[in-house]
């Protein structure tokens, strides 16, 4: 006997897949969202110290805060009033090793690897667990030099998760504290001028061929800190003396022995070249120019300038044997100062207004 397909038990097959078919389209690009665990990062810094202008780096003494929701986390109580047990140092590597799964993360701007001499988890009994650093680490960024040395500086903390994008982690809810005292994490060199957190999304190229992969996108967190450089040692210790020495250059004008004007205006420039020197110590290589470096270059052309007019001017009185051509040098005492003035007035404005 030939038996017959229900329809009523046709369609209780064929609707539930049709409707799945049609929800995983359109769930397909949310889905790593939805199932994406969900981590929130908290920064506390104690100190920013040993600021190196020259490599670009700074040292950060500090805690991170890692916390997220495990269901299957092993809250052991020792009784029922415990709400929370924590473990520390080695109990929480063990527990790290045997028990708990704690995802890797990664300090993105770090040079070498941080050292981290203490840890701590602590496991709630609703499923959250806080996962803590204690750290030192030697940071990098890349540094804007054009208005030193009145230039500020931003000071960056950059994280990701090791090992999975953000279809498995995302970064959520971010803090940063500081010490109120800015002398206390920043020292007497800098002043806080303002703080800032950011959660973005990190695409990489050699995870997977296809760019758009999800495989290629990461999700990143970034701390930011921005200061202001101290400039009081700069002005009175390298910018008042180097102008000083520019200003004692004009006095060759008013100078008559030849020799003497040409003793002089090589002296004071060998005494930029010493202070070319110094601001090239204290800054790395740069394809550009500095302010303090402007300042140099500025003192170069005038210096030069300068002995290059007297040499006119010595030249002119032998050949013209006419003392009226000494007045060209009375035209210099004053056109040679303004002139530089002016082009310092225009310096200050178009680089560090």
């Amino acid at each position: 006997m030939r038996r017959t397909l229900n329809p009523l038990y046709f369609l209780l097959l064929i609707v539930p897949l049709l409707y799945s078919f049609s929800g995983v389209q359109k769930g397909l690009e949310s889905s790593a969202d939805m199932n994406a665990l969900e981590v929130s990062v908290t920064l506390r810094i104690n100190k920013i110290y040993n600021i190196n202008s020259v490599n670009e780096t700074y040292q950060i003494d500090g805690y991170l805060l890692y916390s997220w929701m495990d269901e299957d986390a092993p809250f052991k109580p020792k009784d029922s009033m415990t709400q929370s047990i924590i473990y520390e140092n080695a109990r929480a590597r063990e527990l790290m090793q045997n028990e708990l799964w704690v995802p890797a993360f990664e300090l993105i701007n770090v040079q070498g690897s941080e050292e981290t001499p203490n840890i701590s988890i602590e496991i709630y009994d609703n499923g959250r667990i806080e996962y803590e650093q204690r750290f030192f680490g030697t940071f990098s960024s890349d540094m804007d030099y054009v208005k030193f040395p009145f230039d500020s500086q931003q000071y960056f903390v950059k994280i990701e998760p090791f090992s999975y994008s953000s279809r498995h982690i995302v970064f959520t809810n971010p803090k940063l504290f500081l010490e109120e005292n800015a002398d206390d994490y920043l020292g007497e060199d800098w002043v806080f001028i303002s703080s800032d957190t950011n959660i973005t999304t990190k695409k990489y190229r050699y995870m997977d061929p296809h760019i758009n992969s999800e495989k290629n996108s990461y999700s990143r967190i970034v701390f930011e800190i921005n200061a202001k450089r101290l400039s009081g040692y700069y002005q009175w210790q390298v910018l008042f003396p180097l102008l000083i020495i520019i200003l004692a250059s004009f006095s060759i004008f008013w100078i008559k022995e030849f020799s003497s004007q040409i003793g002089v205006g090589f002296t004071l420039m060998l005494t930029v070249v010493a202070f070319n020197f110094y601001s090239a110590s204290i800054l790395p290589k740069l394809p550009y120019n500095t302010f303090i470096e402007y300042v140099i270059i500025v003192g170069y052309i005038f210096i030069f300038l300068g002995i290059l007019a007297i040499i006119i001017n010595h030249r002119i009185n032998r050949l013209e044997e006419n003392e009226e051509r000494i007045s060209l040098l009375k035209h210099f005492r004053y056109g040679f100062p303004l002139a530089y003035s002016i082009i310092m007035v225009y310096l200050y404005i178009r680089i560090i207004m």
